[in-house]
């Protein structure tokens, strides 16, 4: 039903207060809820809400036909933000983003259908709403998005152009899929015992929403100033590289750089072996990768973040909790995730800073993975080690004869189900010789052959493993492979501890004052007032630490004024 005159939306209000639980989608002229420094953000066009009786439009700013006034927009600030109301959405936090630019408060209580669909079935082709609705036959929301996007040109940001009667179909049919939907997945839940956990990732989405609004400060300045020092040194190693070559060669075409240097792979991690090897070709190879560092870095990072900041000089990124299958949060828009190690070229976390009176804490898991591993398979000999604090690489490098580096890969190797075939191209070694260290490694710490085999057996009798928590990984389609099943096992049991430690973390930290920022795997960064800083530090690690896992997670804090100058903190 169309809502767009002001008596209207008087009549149908009753009807919506009625309602605790209201269905709510936006309409919008694009994806982008915080503008840049060179694009306004994008707005909501309209608002679809389904109150169990019937669906509504609420057009605002449709540049054809009749809008609501942008008075009753103040209805919607209230209703929409009320925290004695559950709203139900699918993908809610995009709709939650929009809304806050229309002044609406972010609302902590909703159940985002596609976050439960996703608890249900990890490994579904795609999670948009028309599909899944058309897999498990809810209704015909495909019809109705045909007709619009043939109305729009393909291009659903030209809604707006349209007239409201127009987009109401299509509209408000969201709404209904999305009701129907949770309608058909709330007794699936129960049945699978994946409820209780569907409303803590509904909780985990809220605090993720509230960290991408937050968003993490950038020094313009500090950028700009590394950017074109970055540039300076490109252009220096490329007419260098190009004086070596004796042409105009691209150090980022594989084909180039393998002709010019006699060798198979441009990997980066040929190209390292080939510096190492004191081989003639080994200063032409640095040369290659000073090239691609200083032209990388600012491809893949200054320039991005500068176009992608808004106004006040913060970036904010997507923290996605349906990008893997494991549960881990994956980060795009930028990837926040994926920031490199710091070096002397790659000076990129410099450039995330503290906002005035704050500071940064940082607080990241030590070998949560090789922990959680000896708890899943009650290894003792890896455990004691642990819990002795000894370097686990190190001491695998010593018992097999081999460097710390290459200890390090088996180590995590063998969670991630790493066989003989694999090893001996990682470490560039017969095969039989790969096979041996396996053997003697599966000698020293022999639980974990056998959780490997338990969790396969169990993914292919049972097509699913639990987690600690009780979430599930599913093994019901061809490339849900069994043989990955321990390496999902630990992957999404950290995955499961985080989301835990963060949904705690949460409340202490507001109390303090301070804000959630960014989750990067097993790390989390926050920012705090300067005066709480200690304290934070102690409560942090105190909530991070508190698991029954044997051996126990331990968590390393640093705190700093910039990302990239983080230092370690030590207990007063």
């Amino acid at each position: 039903m169309l809502i767009d005159t002001a008596d209207k939306l008087d009549r149908v209000i009753p009807s919506l207060l009625a309602c605790t639980s209201p269905v709510v989608d936006t309409e919008t002229n694009g994806l982008n809820s915080y503008g840049t420094s060179k694009a306004d953000p994008h707005r909501i066009i309209g608002i679809s809400v389904d109150d169990g009786r019937e669906a509504y439009y609420f057009p605002f700013r449709h540049q054809q036909g009749t809008n609501l006034p942008e008075a009753a927009m103040d209805f919607f600030r209230r209703y929409l933000s009320d925290p004695h109301r559950t709203y139900g959405g699918f993908n809610y936090k995009f709709d939650q983003h929009m809304l806050k630019g229309d002044g609406v408060g972010y609302a902590p209580n909703y159940e985002d259908a596609m976050l439960g669909v996703h608890l249900l079935n990890e490994n579904e082709p795609n999670f948009r709403l028309k599909d899944i609705c058309n897999r498990y036959g809810i209704g015909d929301g495909s019809r109705q998005e045909e007709t619009l996007l043939e109305k729009v040109k393909g291009r659903k940001d030209r809604m707006g152009e349209l007239d409201p009667a127009d987009v109401e179909p299509y509209a408000c049919d969201d709404v209904r899929l999305t009701r129907g939907l949770l309608d058909l997945i709330r007794p699936a839940l129960q049945h699978y015992g994946l409820f209780d956990i569907w409303q803590q990732v509904n909780y985990y989405s809220y605090i993720t929403t509230l960290m991408e609004h937050r968003g993490l400060m950038v020094d313009e300045a500090l950028i700009n100033q590394y950017r074109e020092e970055a540039v300076a040194h490109k252009n220096d190693a490329f007419a260098r590289l190009h004086a070596a070559a004796g042409y105009a060669l691209n150090p980022n075409s594989s084909k180039q750089v393998c002709a010019f240097l006699g060798i198979q792979s441009s990997a980066a991690e040929e190209l390292e072996n080939l510096m190492a090897s004191g081989h003639e070709s080994a200063d032409f190879a640095r040369l290659v990768v000073e090239a691609r560092g200083w032209s990388s870095v600012d491809s893949r990072y200054y320039t991005p973040y500068l176009n992608l900041m808004d106004p006040n000089n913060t970036l904010h990124c997507n923290l996605n909790l349906i990008g893997t299958i494991s549960g881990r949060l994956s980060c795009s828009n930028p990837n926040l995730q994926a920031v490199a190690r710091q070096t002397a070229v790659f000076k990129v976390k410099d450039v995330f800073i503290a906002r005035p009176g704050y500071t940064l804490i940082s607080a990241d898991y030590s070998q949560a993975e090789m922990r959680l591993a000896c708890f899943y398979a009650n290894e003792q000999t890896m455990g004691d080690l642990i819990r002795q604090g000894a370097d686990l690489h190190s001491s695998t490098a010593e018992a097999l004869h081999i460097p710390r580096d290459a200890a390090k890969r088996i180590n995590f190797g063998v969670i991630y189900g790493i066989g003989a075939e694999a090893l001996h191209k990682q470490l560039r070694v017969e095969k039989k010789v790969a096979q041996g260290y396996l053997n003697k490694y599966h000698g020293m710490y022999p639980q974990f052959r056998k959780l490997i085999k338990a969790c396969e057996q169990r993914a292919e009798a049972d097509g699913v493993i639990n987690m600690w928590t009780g979430r599930k990984r599913h093994f019901n389609v061809q490339h849900a492979y069994s043989h990955k099943a321990m390496s999902n096992l630990i992957q999404g049991g950290v995955a499961e501890m985080m989301r835990v430690a963060i949904s705690r973390l949460f409340p202490a930290i507001r109390d303090l004052g301070g804000f959630m920022l960014l989750q990067v795997h097993d790390q989390v960064i926050v920012e705090v007032p300067d005066s709480v800083v200690d304290l934070a530090c102690r409560t942090i690690k105190a909530i991070m630490e508190d698991f029954t896992f044997d051996p126990p997670m331990t968590v390393d804090v640093s705190t700093g004024k910039s990302w990239g100058k983080l230092e370690d903190w030590i207990p007063a």
